[in-house]
This record gives structure tokens, C-alpha cells and sequence, in this order.
């Protein structure tokens, strides 16, 4: 029983923590990424030779492939405490039907 109930608390905890970390993921403040584009656009319509904007542009790509890695990293966690909470519900699961099993069996020994 103590077990079982550690192992309850360790998926809420995990859950908890899933749900926590995914808030803030989201882009609740999408004005301040429209202002962030708009001031990005200003500068490349401010560029005045062809070259400067290839670096600009080759600095951008750079910065996107980081975030894509990140993000890669970040999603390779979340399934493995997906993983490890289903892992553990089922370990739950086993735990609490071999426990009524023992109980039902009890009273006719």
C-alpha cells in the first residue's frame, strides 16, 4: 500500500510537472512577438547592399536551427516521463489488482 501510494504521488508530481513546464511553452503575449517581427522587417528594409542581408538572413537560420534543436531536446524529455509514467501506472495497476487478489482470497483460505 505504500508503495502503490509513492507511486501515485510520484505521477501526479510528474504530471504537475508536465503541465508546468508545457505553460510555458505557450505564447500568451503574441503582441510582443508582433512587435519583435515588425522591428526585424524594419531593419532588413533598412539594409542597403545584398551581402549584409545574406549574413543577416545566415544569422537568422543559425538561431532557428538552435531553437528547432532545443525544442527536439525538450520533446525527447517529455517522452520519457511520459514513458515513465505510463510505466508507472501500470506498475499501479499490477500492484492493486494483485492486492484485491490476495484480499478476495483471504477469507477462503
Amino acid at each position: 500500500m505504500i508503495i502503490r501510494n509513492t507511486l501515485i504521488t510520484v505521477v501526479f508530481g510528474l504530471l504537475i510537472w508536465l503541465l508546468i513546464e508545457n505553460t510555458f511553452q505557450l505564447d500568451i503575449t503574441s503582441t510582443k512577438n508582433n512587435v519583435l517581427v515588425q522591428s526585424e522587417k524594419i531593419k532588413v528594409d533598412n539594409f542597403q547592399n545584398i551581402d549584409s542581408v545574406k549574413v543577416y538572413a545566415k544569422l537568422k537560420l543559425d538561431i532557428i536551427r538552435q531553437n528547432s534543436k532545443k525544442n527536439s531536446e525538450i520533446a525527447t524529455h517529455r517522452i520519457w516521463i511520459i514513458i515513465g509514467i505510463i510505466v508507472l501506472q501500470i506498475i499501479v495497476l499490477i500492484i492493486s489488482k494483485h492486492l484485491k487478489k490476495e484480499k478476495f482470497l483471504k477469507p477462503f483460505s
